[in-house]
């Protein structure tokens, strides 16, 4: 075996790293400077000095560099069984965590796939929906977990008491409208100390004491405790009166403050345009939306500004979003606190918003952004009777044959609703995804899972539940 057919597939990012830099020898005697950073699988991954990594199989290395992989390896399989017994899950092992992938971890913390698109993935658990389920001796309200596009690791967020969810009494998809809560300030409080004393014990029972730092960009910057291991940074957040949330990270990222560098906008256009999809049928749509499904609260605006901005290139997090935009418990948030929050973010990435106010919806306000691969973020009031077009219509599409027949059979029944009052509750927002001309439909997006990644609404009834708001963010 000899180096260079290794490094041709060494990797070019460099990461943080504190391993050992030593001199190792393949079995003809060939040297190479590098650190041992764990295990993928069966081979060894390897680091140079310039930071590149590269993975070998061990019979491929000396007697001495194998028994030295070993003796860590087993180290760190000790240690890691130690971190997974704290956390009450197997959410650690010997593989680097930039290098581990990201279903197999899914699988282990029992998270449900939330979204899937050619840019990454991402799983969920509201861990009111499992059984006694805990994290570091005590329960979530979220634990969301994010691919890159290799499906490896990029970050798992886990959330535990915060001002949003604390005390609702609100349901899933449709039935967060039913809101109430059952908190007080002072039990919000309580909460929030219990879990964080709770999960900094747990990870300085194993790591020892955590150090402190500033984390975060802008608005979201906050000073938070961290733990390093493997490569794993454990960053837990206590921000007063808002959330106490606990983010796995690389230690590279933690190293940089939380601060993430956009795509080049000749990459991000690429990227959209690419998304466009056309059907002979003339439907228009956007296919790499990222689904984020926003539970039992109501976090429609956090949860699809979340997406846009993942859509952008953009790295957000609903829970954050929601607290910028000063959500209360079992309430709402200040739309215009939330939206000068993402202005803020976009802007110091080179992005730019447009808002709007659109009397009237009409298909070609629309199409010259979803063209451009751009999801437009709508308020519209959600009620029962929109629903319920938006669901009929989008089975009934499934086996349509004749199209001309349909766009007139669902055009009788939209003028119907579109003559009635038009309704003033159930303030919503979603995404329009798409169009079509031919049959004068929009293609919504609703941050409620999978099932509601895309549905068809007649244009006319689309209108009659506008509020007339639109909101983009623009390469």
């Amino acid at each position: 075996m000899h180096w260079l057919a290794c490094l041709a597939l060494a990797a070019t990012a460099a990461l943080s790293h504190a391993a050992e830099i030593r001199t190792f020898y393949s079995t003809d005697g060939t040297p190479l400077r590098a650190s041992f950073e764990g295990m993928a699988g069966d081979k060894a991954i390897l680091r140079l000095e310039d930071g590149r990594t590269f993975e070998i199989d061990t019979h491929q290395l000396s007697s001495a560099d194998q028994t030295h992989i070993s003796e860590i390896t087993t180290r760190s399989d000790k240690e890691a069984a130690a971190i997974n017994k704290a956390a009450g899950h197997d959410i650690t092992n010997a593989t680097p965590f930039p290098q581990r992938k990201a279903r197999d971890l899914a699988k282990s913390l029992k998270l449900r796939p939330e979204s899937k698109s050619k840019y990454g993935r991402s799983w969920r658990l509201y861990a009111a929906s499992a059984k006694k389920y805990q994290l570091f001796g005590t329960t979530p309200y979220s634990v969301a977990l994010y691919s890159d596009a290799d499906g490896l690791v990029s970050n798992i967020s886990i959330v535990y008491a915060n001002k949003g969810d604390f005390g609702s009494t609100a349901g899933f998809g449709k039935d967060h409208f039913k809101g109430g809560t059952t908190a007080t300030a002072e039990s919000l409080a309580e909460a929030m100390d219990h879990d964080e004393t709770t999960v900094s014990a747990a990870l300085t029972s194993v790591l020892g004491p955590g150090r402190s730092q500033y984390y975060g960009e802008r608005g979201s910057r906050r000073k938070i405790t961290r733990w390093d291991w493997n490569s794993h940074a454990f960053i837990l957040s206590n921000v007063p009166g808002e959330y106490v949330g606990l983010a796995i990270v690389t230690t590279e990222h933690a190293d940089s403050g939380g601060r993430t560098s956009p795509l080049k906008d000749a990459e991000l256009k690429q990227r959209l345009i690419e998304s466009v999809v056309r059907k002979d049928n003339g439907d228009v749509y956007l296919s790499e939306i990222p689904m984020v499904n926003q539970g039992p609260k109501g976090y429609c605006v956090p949860a699809t500004f979340e997406r846009v901005m993942r859509t952008m290139g953009l790295e957000a997090d609903m829970y954050l979003l929601a607290m910028a935009g000063e959500t209360t418990s079992g309430k709402g948030f200040s739309i215009d606190l939330l939206l000068d929050s993402v202005r803020s973010q976009v802007y110091a990435k080179g992005r730019r918003t447009r808002d709007d106010y659109l009397k009237q919806l009409r298909i070609r306000d629309v199409k010259r952004y979803i063209d451009q691969g751009i999801p437009i973020m709508w308020a519209l009031h959600s009620v029962d009777a929109y629903n319920k077009i938006a669901d009929e219509n989008s089975k009934r599409r499934a086996k349509v044959t004749d199209w001309k027949s349909y766009a007139e059979s669902i055009s009788t029944e939209a003028a119907a609703l579109a003559a009635t009052p038009k309704p003033g509750k159930k303030h919503h927002i979603c995404m329009i995804v798409g169009y079509n001309e031919s049959t004068a439909e929009l293609a919504v997006s609703d941050s409620w899972g999978p099932a509601f990644e895309r549905r068809w609404v007649p244009v006319s009834v689309a209108d009659w539940a506008s509020q007339g708001g639109v909101f983009m963010i623009l390469p």
